[in-house]
């Protein structure tokens, strides 16, 4: 008896362990931001940003999948810039389907950030939406989404996000066994509520991984990303916002399979400057 059970626990336990994946990131850089409208706190200069994410799933023979992605960010500034956080996190669920080629699911989560270290501007965004991906061959793969958001950034401002439709579309090539390159571009269109003002973001990155050969799973990162908030103002002239961002990290994955999920960390630069954050 207690053979048998070893021999099934010897077999089964791979089998389970295949069905479970996760990753483990760590990123460095900085954003220059100019032309920040006074309407919204935001904060002209350069700020350094540091992140960890934390992703974890298990995916079915059938092809389901759930999943739970962590962020937790920190941003170096100084105090001087009331809307742009010094720390954030985020939680997002994501569950879905997903197939040789193709993946499609749902995902829901919420974005904490604090703003100048007070308690009276904790900013707090809830977001839901579906997101897909298809795999031409073995080198182009293709993905997008469209989701909700909605919030809003505390006591400390005025002009606080009441809700917005975020949407994006990606392509990664691997350019070589080891090497990928990206791009994506993304939009958000959203309302403030003083005043009731539209807002729009577009945001463009470009990225690269290469894996290293040495750790099976690691792998470095670079991506730059431009993002332009335009503040639509009822009277007067608009309010356009530039955000340049550059990070670096490093990532190391574990497991079988997994699904191609969304990045919406380009949502960073409207948020950071309207009460909250997504980095």
């Amino acid at each position: 008896m207690l053979r048998a059970a070893t021999a099934l626990l010897l077999t089964a336990t791979p089998l389970m362990a295949q069905n479970v994946y996760g990753s483990a990131t760590l990123s460095f850089g900085q954003g220059d931001t100019v032309g920040a409208p006074v309407g919204i706190q935001g904060a002209e200069g350069t700020l350094a940003n540091t992140r960890a994410d934390l992703s974890f799933g298990r995916l079915a023979a059938n092809g389901l999948y759930l999943q739970a992605d962590l962020g937790l960010g920190a941003s170096d500034n100084a105090n001087s810039a009331p809307n742009t956080a010094n720390t954030s996190n985020s939680l997002i669920l994501r569950a879905g389907r997903a197939a040789d080629r193709f993946s499609y699911g749902a995902f829901l989560g919420a974005l904490q950030s604090d703003h100048d270290n007070d308690a009276t501007d904790d900013a707090m965004r809830v977001l839901a939406g579906i997101e897909g991906s298809w795999s031409l061959n073995e080198r182009w793969d293709f993905n997008g989404h469209l989701g909700y958001l909605a919030g809003d950034s505390g006591s400390d401002s005025a002009a606080t996000v009441t809700d917005g439709i975020f949407t994006g579309v990606g392509v990664t090539y691997a350019a070589t066994s080891r090497l990928n390159i990206g791009t994506s571009i993304g939009y958000l269109n959203a309302k403030m509520d003083a005043p009731q003002n539209v807002v729009e973001l577009w945001t463009l990155e470009l990225r690269a991984d290469y894996q290293i050969v040495a750790v099976p799973g690691l792998s470095l990162f670079a991506a730059a990303q431009y993002g332009e908030s335009h503040q639509k103002e009822v009277i007067g002239p608009d309010d356009i916002t530039d955000t340049t961002s550059i990070m670096a990290g490093i990532t190391y994955r574990f497991g079988a399979k997994r699904p191609k999920t969304t990045n919406l960390t380009y949502l960073e630069p409207f948020l950071a400057n309207t009460g909250g954050i997504l980095e």
